[in-house]
């Protein structure tokens, strides 16, 4: 994770949103809306034990934000500072490093209960994710989103890149794709990031048991 850092970007609306959306194919693994959560031996090491919010997954390819890894710097009196903005709120809030993609742009993870026009949030996913300066003014006032995170760079994949790791081919062993969790609210914006990969894992592990044996009986 970052630590010393560039100067820190932030965007404008007219460069942020992905406004094209084109569904996947029926035969692909659609994780819009769903959790990724990185292998015990995940060979990148740039997400190992990492849980990743998809907030794109489309034939141009998929987009999203890791969500437990809380960066030692900045915090967003940093980011305040640096962007010029006036924070009024007393409290600490903690950034997010949200993948190894535009490490230096500022982002913000959140719920739908408050969008811009350039908020991410195509299909019915239930988050939205927005990369603009605008979201970091208003949360630095007190108001926006119910529950949000805020993060510093993403993840992003290119066309049927994430589905060579989703469901590899030879060489690659099965064991070292990702694992897929549905959303679930108290993962993504849980008080303590630092054992949500672990949760995540078990999780996942359990869920795939119960899902073979569940064909075993049937058969």
């Amino acid at each position: 994770m970052p630590e010393n850092l560039h100067r820190l970007l932030f965007l404008n609306n007219h460069y942020t949103q992905y406004r094209s959306h084109t569904p996947i194919s029926i035969s692909m693994i659609d994780t819009q809306g769903k959790l990724l959560v990185a292998p015990p031996n995940m060979p990148d090491w740039r997400f190992k034990n990492s849980v990743v919010y998809m907030w794109r997954h489309d034939v141009s390819g998929a987009a999203g934000v890791i969500v437990n890894k809380k960066c030692r710097n900045p915090d967003f009196d940093h980011v305040c500072k640096e962007g010029n903005i006036k924070k009024t709120v007393p409290h600490k809030m903690p950034v997010y490093y949200g993948g190894p993609v535009l490490t230096n742009i500022i982002g913000v993870l959140h719920t739908k209960d408050f969008q811009l026009g350039s908020s991410n949030s195509a299909g019915d996913q239930p988050l939205a994710y927005t990369l603009d300066r605008k979201i970091l003014e208003v949360i630095a006032q007190g108001g926006g989103p119910k529950t949000y995170i805020i993060n510093m760079g993403l993840a992003n994949w290119e066309s049927g890149q994430l589905e060579s790791e989703l469901d590899p081919v030879p060489p690659r062993p099965k064991n070292l794709s990702w694992l897929v969790l549905p959303y679930d609210e108290k993962l993504v914006f849980t008080n303590k990031p630092e054992e949500l990969w672990e949760k995540c894992v078990n999780l996942a592990i359990s869920n795939k048991t119960a899902e073979i044996t569940s064909k075993i009986f049937k058969s």
